[in-house]
């Protein structure tokens, strides 16, 4: 990707539609992320702006957003000075990634006033601020204290430029000094262009080398010039290469023939970083419910150990009642104030020495080791069934820390938070708004080689849903054998159903579990008769019986072609 100085200043030509044009409303999407709403030239244009750390860059969009009930703080300051305000002008400083909307608005008591909105797309270092017509700041997205030895971005202070070292602007300056500045014995020349132009980013120098052959002094200025000449033909393009995905403004030549060409660059833009920021957005949202099933497991398996202690000392039980039943047998042999008692074991047919506590009697004795052999006896009941419901509990978690793993929409994010909430796992607290309607369940759908329909579950919610009521008692059900894992079945009658579509149906039920990357996976398939959900048990889980196994390896390649 380069969202460069270069980058901008051909967006800019396009957005220069939004000129004269209105903000009719603003919305902030999360921390670093506004919409515009603009009416301009007789439209009406969603115009993004983002300073997120990975994600920065300004379009305008054509997808559908959610946003947070309560408006922060900064957004109700854009509301208050440049909502209804006209944009005046579009500006880029130099050639750089800072960029100037000027909006002529109106103040509380009617007077016209304008205000600055500036933009900094700078990786992490990105941010949004809003000054009046001096530059002094009224407010910014990301503040920076008067302490960090750099700048301040507070409401009060006086704007002030990234500190940025001076670079020559390729479009305005003089680059016929462009070979003094740069020193070829010293190596790295792509990285002293970069130090040296403004708004050029590693992949536009990566250009200018492929035209140059081998930088040299009188190559370099040449291949820059001509690489910017090249340049001024705006054409939007999309490349993969070398595993790597990169978007232009204009087509390069060191990466071949692009992957794909779009008609705007918003449009290149808006494409390239939906689905990263809506996955960034989605991973952070599952985070927080990943660290509470991660926290459970541990402690799941904290208690496991815990009971493998507890039932290793109830061992000492017997010997404590067979101690009890001595004492019992041979008191009349035991003399009060004894530390030990040396009887014949009958059961062993040896002599047996018994420790006493000289502070009771005989007969107390006996009654501490029986207090002790119940005692231990109950431990021992108590901890066998907590074993075995701390090992389903561990189980649970597991497929939980799995389907968290194959996450990949906002609902299936929705489904586990519901999950945990339903099984008590987390709180949730009671919003005063009104309650969102629960969605409808979307399964995932893709289909054998000879066309048969085969639904997958990635959740347990999902796999409830299709394993006991999406799916008929004819149907041909699958699941990796011991193994967590997708419920999966093939929505046909049994007799409809090929070998081709067994082994192809058992192949996905392998790739969506936790041996994705084994091979040879067994796949346990039977019809969905013989498939029952047991009273009380966690959800997802289930018995079955009259199965068949087949093993199979799971393919990614095969599984993506296969999505119906």
């Amino acid at each position: 990707m380069a969202f460069d100085g270069n980058f901008i200043r051909a967006l800019l030509d396009e957005l220069s539609c939004l000129e004269r044009g209105k903000i009719n409303k603003i919305q902030q999407m999360d921390n670093t992320s506004l919409i515009f709403k603009i009416r301009a030239q007789g439209t009406s244009q969603s115009l993004l702006i983002s300073a997120h750390p990975m994600y920065a860059r300004f379009h305008l969009t054509g997808h559908k957003y959610e946003f947070p009930f309560e408006p922060p703080m900064f957004l109700r300051m854009l509301r208050k000075h440049i909502e209804g305000g006209i944009i005046k002008n579009i500006r880029q400083i130099g050639n750089d990634r800072r960029v100037e909307f000027f909006i002529q608005s109106r103040n509380e008591i009617g007077d016209d006033t304008e205000r600055i909105l500036i933009l900094e797309i700078m990786g992490r270092h990105s941010n949004i601020i809003i000054t009046d017509e001096a530059y002094n700041i009224l407010d910014g997205i990301k503040h920076l204290t008067p302490n960090n030895n750099k700048r301040t971005i507070m409401p009060g202070f006086m704007y002030e430029a990234p500190p940025t070292k001076e670079k020559i602007n390729p479009r305005t300056e003089d680059l016929e000094k462009l070979p003094a500045k740069i020193d070829f014995n010293s190596g790295k020349i792509d990285r002293q262009i970069l130090g040296v132009l403004e708004g050029f980013s590693p992949l536009f120098v990566k250009e200018i080398e492929y035209n140059a052959g081998h930088f040299n002094i009188k190559n370099i200025l040449p291949a820059v010039k001509r690489t910017l000449e090249a340049a001024e033909e705006t054409k939007p393009v999309f490349y993969r290469h070398n595993g790597k995905e990169a978007f232009y403004f204009t087509e390069l030549k060191h990466l071949g023939e692009p992957q794909a060409v779009y008609e705007t660059l918003s449009g290149l833009v808006d494409s390239f970083y939906h689905d990263r920021y809506r996955n960034a957005l989605i991973k952070q949202k599952a985070n927080d419910y990943l660290n509470v099933i991660e926290r459970e497991y541990e402690k799941t398996g904290r208690k496991i150990e815990k009971l493998h202690e507890d039932l290793q000392e109830a061992h000492e039980k017997d010997e404590y009642q067979k101690y009890g039943e001595l004492l019992t047998a041979y008191m009349h042999q035991v003399r009060q104030y004894d530390k030990e008692a040396v009887v014949f074991d009958y059961y062993t047919s040896k002599e047996v020495s018994i420790p006493l506590d000289p502070e009771l009697s005989p007969s107390d004795n006996a009654q501490k080791y029986y207090s002790r052999y119940n005692k231990l006896k109950k431990r021992e009941s108590a901890a066998e069934e907590q074993l075995k419901q701390a090992k389903t509990d561990l189980e649970y978690f597991s497929s939980l820390l799995h389907q968290m793993e194959q996450i990949t929409t906002e609902e299936e994010v929705e489904e586990i938070r519901e999950e945990l909430h339903e099984e008590g796992i987390i709180k949730t607290k009671k919003r005063q708004h009104k309650k969102k309607k629960k969605h409808k369940i979307q399964l995932h759908a893709f289909k054998t080689s000879n066309g048969l329909d085969v639904l997958v579950g990635k959740n347990n919610k999902q796999n409830d849903y299709l394993t006991s009521r999406k799916s008929q008692n004819n149907h041909l059900w699958f699941h990796t054998k011991e193994i967590p894992g997708s419920h999966v079945v093939i929505s046909h009658p049994r007799s409809q159903i090929g070998e081709s579509d067994i082994l192809e149906a058992a192949m996905l039920a392998a790739y969506f579990s936790k041996a994705q990357d084994s091979e040879s996976v067994p796949v346990d398939y039977t019809e969905i008769k013989h498939v029952h959900k047991v009273s009380g048990a966690k959800p997802g889980f289930v018995t079955y019986t009259d199965q068949h196994t087949v093993f199979v390896t799971p393919e990614r390649t095969k599984a993506e072609k296969m999505k119906a």
